[in-house]
């Protein structure tokens, strides 16, 4: 009797990798993201739970986040030229050794809360860099064919380096040594990174791009950003994307003050309720590619927003669903429900938790393989640092009121003005897009 081979899990089936991993490019570039976000989620995270623990305001965990946001609205356009004319490796090499340094410059000078501002906003300046590099990157290490599947796999190394960073390392030291010792850890991962960027092959060289000035560099970048509004569905994508990332921006300066005030749990714990969103993500990361052979790419981004405008105001209507399952009694087995308050509140919390992290992944995958796709490679630096600038300004106004708001009138209205908001703000662009006259190139 023949016997029966049983299908066995495996990495490649869990996460549609295929060949990719088999690239030595591709797998360089992974490794080098996963060290270098790993160090970086957990001294984000510490740094959001030190400036809460000593001063007991949401103001100053939106203040932190706008102290790390800043730098981008002046150095984008530099950034994004300096990425498309320099060798991606050596931007990625110079940007995590100078991460390093300010991890070590932090132990030596403290952790006053106005040393951690501005530490965050020299992270926030070797960021700026990295950031567009590393997308950039990606179209130089895989076949286009293979673009949407690598944008997928650079996703859940996110995801993987932020478990590592937010709810391994940070939790741990902090609860243990203390923050120094995390901010020295961090610092070597850092280093490890740098070591693994430069050894990616295919990252090209030096562009012949044109004059040095600012002037020159704002040029350049204005080109870039002309190209990609000729091509109206990428150039809907990217705002879509830069909206909602906002909007997760929001809410991580918000998480701290929703964990006590809302769920009542201790702050330092907060990680550990919304963590089960990484299915959400895993989720999305495994379906976005199937979706994207069956729909058109407008409809899925556009569907996904739609998606995660509804959970994000479901956060803040997370008291009304409380009491809905508090009240589930299936075939009056229990007396009362087998849901307290508390354990209902967490229950939907992570509920809609998780359908904002899938709800986002679709819209960052599908999104940023667009512009991989059709915008030219010599200008997608210069893209990706728009959008991280868009982002990061498009922000910090909320940020700022949804922490004064959050002090004022509660955390729970906040992310249902912001779901309003962004809606608008959509609506708007989209009216606004449909429109524009097509351009003749």
């Amino acid at each position: 009797m023949a016997s029966v081979r049983v299908p066995r899990l495996s990495w490649v089936a869990i996460t549609g990798a295929g060949s990719l991993f088999q690239e030595e490019g591709f797998r360089r570039l992974w490794l080098g993201r996963l060290i270098s976000h790993g160090a970086y989620s957990a001294v984000l995270y510490a740094l959001l739970i030190l400036v809460v623990q000593k001063t007991g305001a949401s103001i100053h965990a939106s203040l932190l986040v706008v102290s790390y946001i800043l730098p981008t609205a002046t150095l984008g356009t530099v950034s994004g030229v300096v990425v498309d004319r320099l060798p991606k490796g050596m931007v990625l090499f110079v940007a995590n050794l100078a991460r390093a340094g300010l991890l070590l410059s932090l132990v030596v000078i403290g952790d006053s809360v106005w040393a951690i501002y501005g530490i965050a906003l020299l992270l926030a300046v070797a960021s700026q860099f990295a950031s567009p590099a590393e997308s950039a990157a990606l179209p130089l290490v895989v076949p286009q064919r293979d673009l949407m599947r690598a944008n997928s796999l650079n996703n859940l190394g996110t995801v993987a380096s932020q478990a590592l960073g937010m709810v391994g390392l940070a939790p741990a030291f902090l609860a243990t040594v203390g923050a120094d010792p995390l901010f020295v850890v961090a610092a070597l991962m850092s280093v490890a990174a740098a070591v693994v960027f430069m050894g990616v092959p295919g990252l090209g060289g030096l562009r012949p791009a044109g004059g040095g000035s600012i002037g020159d560099m704002r040029d350049e970048f204005a080109r870039a950003w002309s190209t990609l509004t000729r091509d109206l569905g990428t150039y809907m994508s990217v705002i879509i994307l830069v909206l909602a990332s906002a909007s997760v921006l929001v809410c991580v300066a918000l998480v701290p003050r929703y964990a006590d005030k809302v769920l009542e749990v201790p702050v330092r714990n907060a990680i550990f309720v919304f963590a089960p969103a990484v299915l959400g993500i895993l989720v999305g990361l495994r379906l976005v590619e199937w979706m994207a052979r069956r729909l058109p790419r407008g409809w899925l981004i556009g569907g996904a927003f739609g998606l995660f405008v509804g959970s994000l105001a479901a956060l803040g209507l997370v008291r009304q669903s409380a009491h809905a399952l508090e009240g589930l009694n299936p075939f009056g087995l229990f007396s009362p429900g087998p849901l307290g308050e508390q354990a209902a509140l967490i229950l939907a919390t992570m509920a809609f938790a998780t359908l904002l992290a899938f709800a986002y992944t679709v819209i960052n995958v599908a999104s940023r393989a667009m512009v991989n796709e059709r915008v030219p490679l010599e200008m997608q630096g210069r893209i990706f640092a728009a959008q991280v600038v868009l982002t990061n300004l498009a922000s910090i106004p909320p940020i700022l009121l949804s922490g004064a708001l959050a002090d004022l009138m509660g955390v729970t209205p906040v992310p249902i003005i912001v779901a309003a908001a962004i809606l608008t703000v959509a609506v708007w662009a989209g009216a606004r897009v449909a429109a524009r006259q097509p351009i003749v190139s």
